[in-house]
């Protein structure tokens, strides 16, 4: 496993680790990374370094999913979890040892060696990131030495400062651990650690996980397992703000659940572990204010409300109610969920009042800087309202489940009048477009944004949803790898722009289960295929040139896995 793309880490754990390269050699190497949402501005922690004789020596690494084995002349060193808490090291050879660099930033900022004559520990209090460590030795001892400037007017300036903690070996032997530490500070529990039952344990949960998967095609069952890796590793435990266990974005750059992120994670689950499903969908409504809002993110120790994402979750309870049952408590509660953020949208995202949702923001729906957005104006796009149709089709269908028939036919009434609306407001040409809030001009635009709303299937008329699906099954948007994001004619298409070209794995899944209930089901599955192919060969990256199905940006994505696992369990099918 590549450390550089794909991060170590463990279900439920807020610890990762990472390899990183650089010109600079303070940031090259293996890195402990903290996956708390406060530590996002700047995630590493402590630099692991093996060193022998006391000083650093040049490694090689193998990983697989549970282990991390350093190699080097004389010694090796082997990392894996114990726990959702703790890292374990050991090393074994003549005269070595590890060094855990804190790299400290702040002038103020230096560690602790606390303890016994005999039984020394060290607390990093790693200010940078918002994390504490607590570090002590099974076998062997831990020193602390530290050079450190601290500016006597009390600033927050930052400081060239050393503070590095060495591990030292007894009879060519060390065991040492490493223990995220949620608040203030705690002491070593001193108990015999034993590496290979660790090592044992977290292979079996993790295998577990994979026995649990839906199965693929043959074809890319390789890729099974890596999928799976990612989604399990970027689970985090209940702590602070996350009431449940809960997928992250991604644990290289998005420690956190975005709102719609877990929608996807949260259908890929469904039909494998149906509670762990259960709550990625309501992590985010565990949130859910007065007003029917969700926030645009969560994650143990931030929540922002800046921007807000589509409001997919109604399409997506619908679509876990295929793969899943709904227990009547679980009926009940989405239908609160869904009922009270649709009724936010239709109250507080129609400022103009014409019955129209709109976009104040790129980033609130999902495709940021889609061109759709590419000038500073609030936009009605018609996906937005396909979004919200398709969630009043989810109420008025859990409302029959539960026996409410006014319920039920008062939600269907609203989304045929919704429907109506969108065909009159929406359509010109036979497609739809997105249009200025302000003075209802069309926007200018090659996005796939607009055409996202195929999703309403047959409340389109017969002759836009044909011109919606041969556009997208035309050379314009549909390449050897699966949908671009922009057409790759047009003149503000980018090879690596974001949503202004690259294949994501949500609008793939959409545009798929869309083009499945709209009777195209040889398409459908051909668009899946290609982006199964396209993940087995480029990996889970957050999203792929359109062209050459290069991977981009972040390589290690969750609802990219996530994808991937929920289309292939349908070319199964």
């Amino acid at each position: 496993m590549n450390l550089a793309h794909t991060p170590f880490s463990y279900f439920g754990s807020y610890l990762s680790l990472s390899y990183q390269e650089s010109e600079n050699d303070s940031e090259k190497g293996l890195f402990l990374r903290s996956l708390h949402g406060k530590s996002k501005p700047h995630m590493n922690s402590l630099k692991l370094i093996p060193i022998k004789n006391g000083i650093p020596v040049d490694y090689s690494y193998t990983a697989d999913y549970n282990l991390i084995t350093l190699t080097f002349e004389g010694g090796e060193v082997s990392i894996c979890f114990d726990g959702e808490s703790k890292l374990l090291v050991k090393g074994t050879g003549e005269k070595i040892g590890f060094r855990l660099d804190t790299q400290p930033l702040y002038n103020f900022e230096y560690n602790y060696l606390l303890g016994k004559d005999d039984k020394k520990f060290c607390i990093v209090n790693s200010y940078k990131n918002l994390t504490k460590y607590l570090i002590f030795c099974s076998k062997g001892s831990v020193t602390l030495k530290q050079n450190i400037h601290i500016d006597e007017t009390g600033s927050m300036n930052k400081a060239d400062n050393i503070s590095i903690i060495d591990v030292s070996s007894i009879k060519d032997e060390f065991l040492c651990v490493i223990q995220d530490i949620p608040t203030h500070v705690l002491k070593p529990d001193w108990k015999e650690y034993d590496f290979d039952q660790s090592l044992k344990k977290s292979r079996e949960n993790f295998q577990s996980f994979c026995d649990n998967q839906l199965v693929v095609p043959a074809a890319y069952q390789a890729a099974l397992k890596p999928a799976a890796y990612i989604t399990w590793s970027s689970i985090v435990r209940p702590e602070g703000y996350l009431k449940r266990y809960t997928m992250y974005a991604s644990n290289h750059h998005f420690p956190g659940a975005w709102s719609w992120d877990h929608c996807f994670n949260a259908v890929a689950l469904a039909g494998v572990d149906n509670d762990l499903a259960w709550d990625q969908m309501a992590v985010l409504f565990d949130h859910q204010d007065e007003l029917g809002q969700i926030p645009g993110s969560v994650s143990d120790s931030t929540i922002r409300w800046n921007f807000m994402k589509p409001p997919v979750q109604g399409l997506f309870f619908s679509k876990m109610m295929k793969k899943m049952d709904f227990s009547p408590d679980q009926l009940e509660q989405a239908y609160q969920y869904v009922s009270k953020q649709v009724n936010f949208y239709l109250s507080y995202k129609d400022s103009n009042e014409d019955g129209i949702c709109e976009y104040h923001h790129g980033n609130d729906s999902g495709q940021d800087n889609s061109t759709v957005f590419k000038l500073p104006i609030v936009v009605d796009s018609p996906d937005l309202t396909a979004f919200l149709i398709k969630a009043m089709d989810m109420l008025s269908e859990v409302a029959g489940k539960m026996d409410m028939s006014s319920e039920q036919t008062k939600w269907q009434e609203m989304a045929d009048n919704l429907t109506k609306a969108f065909r009159a407001y929406f359509i010109e040409g036979n497609l739809p477009v997105a249009k200025i809030t302000a003075n209802g001009e069309i926007i200018d635009s090659y996005s796939i944004l607009p055409l996202i709303s195929i999703i309403l299937g047959d409340r389109l008329p017969k002759e836009t949803k044909e011109n919606i699906i041969k556009l997208l099954s035309s050379e314009r948007y549909l390449t050897q790898w699966g949908i671009a994001t922009e057409a790759i004619d047009s003149p503000l298409y980018e090879d690596d722009a974001y949503w202004r070209g690259a294949i994501w794995g949500p609008t793939t899944l959409l545009v798929v289960d869309a083009l499945e209930d709209s009777g195209e089901q040889e398409l459908a599955m051909e668009i899946a295929d290609r982006y199964c192919r396209l993940t087995s060969m480029s990996g889970f990256a957050e999203n792929f040139n359109a062209i050459t199905g290069e991977p981009l940006r972040d390589r290690s994505f969750a609802w990219t896995a996530s994808t991937f696992l929920y289309l292939g369990a349908k070319l199964v099918k």
